[in-house]
């Protein structure tokens, strides 16, 4: 399956990371989510790309394996399925919206060929995420689903 998904992830306080190509990075307390996609098949599919992140042992690939790996919860993956990548489109909108600030420049976004200044971003209402997120969605033409242990079902 292919799609579109964005992580929800909570640091349960500032944390200093040095992630390669990007320096010294701090991350406040708070929620953060992650704009992500998934348009392969096997190991590069949906499902695979959702469940690896939900998993503690893994090999360090992309920016957000090194943030999910130092002490952070991932509390769930709101996800669509979709034949073309949204990605960018996502993420284009949560920098639009009041609600979230981007996150360092280039995370998530080294290889975006679209001048998305993040895929990552801070969430100024974390009451409200789940419903800010399944709007950007719903607004996109996407049905949002959501998990909160990796597992997706279609």
């Amino acid at each position: 399956m292919k799609g579109v998904y964005v992580l929800v992830i909570e640091v349960p306080e500032d944390k200093h990371l040095i992630i390669k190509a990007l320096g010294d990075l701090l991350f406040v307390r708070g929620i953060w989510l992650y704009v992500g996609s998934a348009m392969g098949g096997g190991s590069t599919s949906l499902e695979n790309r959702i469940s690896r992140h939900f998993r503690k042992e893994k090999t360090v690939h992309w920016h957000i394996d090194a943030l999910l790996r130092h002490s952070t919860n991932l509390r769930a993956a709101i996800w669509a399925k979709s034949t073309q990548s949204m990605e960018c489109q996502v993420a284009k909108r949560f920098e639009r919206m009041d609600e979230f600030n981007p996150g360092p420049k280039g995370f998530g976004a080294s290889d975006c060929t679209n001048h998305c200044t993040s895929h990552l971003f801070y969430c100024n209402n974390s009451e409200k995420v789940q419903d800010l997120v399944s709007m950007i969605f719903t607004k996109l033409d996407l049905k949002p689903r959501i998990t909160f242990d990796g597992s997706i079902m279609t």
